[in-house]
């Protein structure tokens, strides 16, 4: 993931320049009218995507389908021959593939728990259950020609809260003392959540340039 190439490569729903837009490198180039119209644009392209994901999967065809995974497919076979041999997990590290779908995901969940309201709760259960239902109902049909009644239950898995400050010690007592190490660690907690910008950069300067 470090050797992937966030910016240079071909257009998705982002272009190039949106792409350095996002991450600060326009900064200095754009004035507040500029960073408002990017903004509007970037919004209305998602948006439009999000309808096409409708069409997506009821008009590609399943040999398309299968075509749209090969980096999760060689997590899935390279697992599997793993469990096969009987090696002990942890699995292979997680494809950047599917990296991004779990942060498609956490961006709606963030979008809609962010109001407060328990009934964003509601709706984010009903669009993740929902989702997978439906999926292995389709599979079910399609590849046994069967039913199959299905009732997935979304578990939040809601634990303790800790004070940020206590938090932040323990993380820092865990930092490898390499510098190399210590930056692979802690971006990698970034990236899974555990942390915000901000929070990597005090834990660096606190626990590792110090």
């Amino acid at each position: 993931m470090d050797d992937f190439d966030w910016v240079d490569r071909d257009r998705g729903i982002l272009t190039k320049r949106d792409r350095q837009f996002l991450r600060g490198d326009l900064d200095d180039e754009l004035n507040d009218n500029e960073r408002y119209q990017k903004r509007y644009q970037i919004r209305q392209r998602i948006r439009e995507v999000m309808f096409d994901f409708h069409i997506l999967y009821r008009a590609l065809p399943s040999r398309d389908i299968d075509m749209l995974w090969d980096e999760t497919d060689d997590w899935i076979f390279r697992s599997q021959a793993q469990r096969q041999r009987g090696d002990a997990p942890p699995y292979p590290e997680i494809p950047l593939l599917g990296r991004c779908w779990r942060d498609l995901i956490a961006l709606f969940v963030y979008a809609q728990i962010v109001t407060g309201i328990p009934e964003a709760e509601v709706l984010v259960e009903w669009v993740i259950e929902e989702g997978v239902n439906k999926a292995v109902r389709r599979y079910t049909f399609e590849n046994y020609n069967m039913y199959r009644e299905m009732d997935s239950e979304l578990d939040w898995g809601t634990g303790e809260t800790y004070g940020l400050t206590e938090y932040l010690q323990y993380i820092g007592q865990q930092i490898p003392e390499d510098t190399k190490e210590a930056e692979e660690y802690l971006l990698r907690l970034q990236q899974d959540g555990f942390l915000l910008g901000h929070h990597v950069t005090y834990l660096y300067q606190t626990y590792v340039e110090d």
